[in-house]
C-alpha cells in the first residue's frame, strides 16, 4: 500500500503535489459554503481565490524583474493559495485588500527578506505579519473549522509523507493542540470537547503539515528541525497582546525561522564545473571545484541554485547526494539523465565547464559511518551516499560493509567500481538475469537475483550479520527494501530523506 503511494505521489514534485492538495481542500469548502455547512459566502471564496492567485502572479514577476532572476510561478501559487486560508473569504474591499496585501508583501519578503540566497522567514508568515502591523487586520486561519478537519487531516499527511516532513510538523501539532486543550480544560472546559476544539478548531494542523514543512527556512538536520517546531508551538502559546503585536501562529513561526536561520550555512558556497562525464544507462556524472571546502558527513546533501530561462514549475534549486568524500579536492554529483528532464536538469547538464553553480544549504541526517556492521541497499543512483562513504573509507579499505545495489535493464555499474573497490565494499547485485552473464559484473562482485528479496539478504547477512542498514533510492524502493531487511531481521533501518521539492 505505501508503495503504491508513493510511487502515485512521486509522479509530481513537492510544490504540484502542495498546490493540489491546497486546491482541493478550497474546492471542499467551495461545496461546504455551497450547502450551507460554511457560513462564508461563495462569492467571498471565489474572489479570494481570483485576486490571491492574479496578485500573487503579477506580483512575482515584478519583483523578479527587478531583481533580474526567474520567477518560480508555482512557489507564487502555493504562497497565494495558502493565504486563502488565513484571510476571511469575504466579498468586500477590506477583506480582499487585506488579502492582496499579504500576498504582495509575501512575494517580495522573497527577495527582500533574504540573506546571501537563503530565505531568513516564511513567506507566508511574514505577508501575514505585514498586514497585522497595519492594524486594519489580521489573519484568523479559517482553515481550521471542524467541518474541513477529515480534508485538512488527508491532505496534511499526503504533504508530510511526500516531503518526509514528520519530524518538523509533528512536534508544533502536538505542543500546540495539548497546551491549546489544557488552557481551555483551566478554564472549565469538559475535557473532551475542549480536545476536539483544540484539535479541529485551531490552526496547528495547517502550520504544521503546510508552513513547518517548508524546505528553505527549514534546519538541515532532523533534531534541529524538530527543536524549531517545538519552540513554535511553545511560543505560540505565551499570551502575548501589545497592541498591533499580538502572538499569533504566524509571528510564532517568525521567531522560529530566526532560530532555524542560525543552524544552516551564513553564506553560499561557489562551485566551478570540472568536469562531466556520462556513464551507460542514463547516467551523468559531475565534479566541480568548491571555492572553499563543504563542512558535510558522508551520506549528506547539497543543494544547487541554477538561475536559468524558462524555468518551469519544479523550480531554480535542486537537492542532490553528494557522492564524493568530505575534503575532497571534488565535490561529485551523479544524476540520472532523463527523457522528459526538467529545466532546472537541462540546465544542469548543459552546463560547461568553468561554470559557477551555487551551494544555498547542506545538511540531511542520513550519515553513513561505513563499518562492517553496515547492509547498504541501494537502487540506480540511489547509490551515491553510500560512494562518498566508501571514498572515505579508501585509507582502511579492509573489512568494509556489504552492499546490494538495485541496477535496472542497460545500466552498467562499471562507473561505480573503483570507489566501491577502494573502499574494500563487498557488492551485491540485483536486478535483470543478464547481469548474471559472465563478463557483465566486476571481477568480485556477485549476482543475487532479481530483487531485493530473502535470497539476496540471505547472501547479504551469513550468520545474520551485517545488523545495521541503510536505504537510499526512489521512494518505493526504500519502502520495499526496508520492509524486507527488517523482515529478514535487520532491527535497525535508517532511511534516506526525500526533500523532493
Amino acid at each position: 500500500m505505501i508503495t503504491r503511494l508513493d510511487r502515485l505521489l512521486g509522479r509530481v514534485t513537492m510544490y504540484r503535489l502542495v498546490l493540489l492538495v491546497l486546491l482541493a481542500l478550497w474546492v471542499i469548502a467551495a461545496v461546504l459554503s455551497l450547502s450551507g455547512v460554511l457560513s462564508f459566502p461563495i462569492l467571498g471564496l471565489v474572489l479570494s481565490l481570483v485576486v490571491a492567485v492574479v496578485v500573487g502572479w503579477v506580483s512575482n514577476r515584478i519583483f523578479a524583474l527587478i531583481w533580474r532572476v526567474s520567477p518560480h510561478g508555482e512557489s507564487s501559487l502555493v504562497t497565494a493559495l495558502i493565504l486563502v486560508f488565513l484571510f476571511f473569504p469575504l466579498p468586500t474591499m477590506r477583506s480582499q485588500g487585506m488579502l492582496a496585501l499579504a500576498v504582495v508583501a509575501a512575494n517580495l519578503s522573497k527577495y527582500l527578506l533574504a540573506w546571501r540566497g537563503r530565505h531568513l522567514f516564511n513567506p507566508v508568515a511574514a505577508g501575514a505579519m505585514v498586514v497585522a502591523a497595519t492594524g486594519i487586520g489580521g489573519a484568523v486561519w479559517w482553515i481550521a473549522t471542524p467541518a474541513l478537519f477529515v480534508p485538512l487531516v488527508l491532505g496534511a499527511a499526503l504533504v508530510l509523507h511526500r516531503a518526509r516532513a514528520w519530524d518538523i510538523a509533528l512536534p508544533v501539532i502536538v505542543i500546540g493542540v495539548v497546551g491549546t486543550l489544557l488552557k481551555l480544560v483551566s478554564t472549565g472546559a469538559d475535557p473532551i470537547g475542549a480536545g476536539w476544539t483544540a484539535l479541529a478548531s485551531y490552526p496547528y494542523l495547517f502550520l504544521g503539515a503546510f508552513m513547518m514543512s517548508e524546505p528553505l527556512t527549514a534546519p538541515p538536520r532532523r533534531r534541529w528541525r524538530m527543536l524549531v517546531s517545538a519552540i513554535v508551538g511553545l511560543i505560540s502559546l505565551i499570551p502575548l497582546n501589545l497592541g498591533a503585536l499580538a502572538m499569533s501562529p504566524e509571528l510564532a513561526l517568525l521567531v522560529g525561522n530566526a532560530v532555524a536561520f542560525g543552524f544552516g550555512p551564513r553564506s553560499r558556497v561557489r562551485l566551478t564545473l570540472e568536469a562531466r562525464e556520462e556513464h551507460a544507462g542514463g547516467i551523468a556524472d559531475l565534479s566541480f571545484v568548491p571555492e572553499r571546502p563543504l563542512r558535510l558527513r558522508p551520506g549528506q546533501y547539497l543543494e544547487l541554485s541554477i538561475p536559468h530561462r524558462g524555468a518551469d514549475g519544479r523550480g531554480l534549486r535542486r537537492v542532490f547526494s553528494v557522492a564524493s568524500a568530505p575534503g575532497a579536492s571534488s565535490v561529485r554529483i551523479i544524476t540520472r539523465v532523463e527523457e522528459r528532464a526538467s529545466s532546472f536538469k537541462q540546465a544542469l547538464l548543459s552546463l560547461e565547464p568553468g561554470t559557477h553553480v551555487a551551494v544555498s544549504a547542506v545538511g540531511g541526517d542520513f550519515t553513513v559511518r561505513g563499518g562492517a556492521d553496515e547492509l547498504w541497499l541501494a537502487n540506480g543512483v540511489g547509490l551515491t551516499p553510500f560512494l562518498a562513504a566508501a571514498d572515505a573509507r579508501t585509507a582502511r579499505p579492509a573489512s568494509g560493509p556489504t552492499l546490494i545495489w538495485a541496477l535496472r535493464a542497460g545500466e552498467d555499474p562499471v562507473w561505480a567500481e573503483p570507489v566501491l573497490r577502494r573502499g574494500g565494499v563487498r557488492v551485491l547485485i540485483v536486478g535483470p538475469e543478464s547481469l548474471a552473464r559472465q563478463g557483465a559484473l566486476p571481477e568480485g562482485w556477485l549476482y543475487a537475483g532479481t530483487r531485493v528479496d530473502e535470497h539476496a539478504l540471505e547472501i547479504a547477512r551469513p550468520a545474520g550479520r551485517p545488523t545495521h542498514a541503510y536505504v537510499a533510492g526512489s521512494p518505493a524502493f526504500v519502502a520495499s527494501a526496508s520492509r524486507a531487511a527488517r523482515s529478514h531481521g535487520v532491527h535497525r533501518v535508517r532511511t534516506d530523506r526525500f526533500i523532493g521539492y
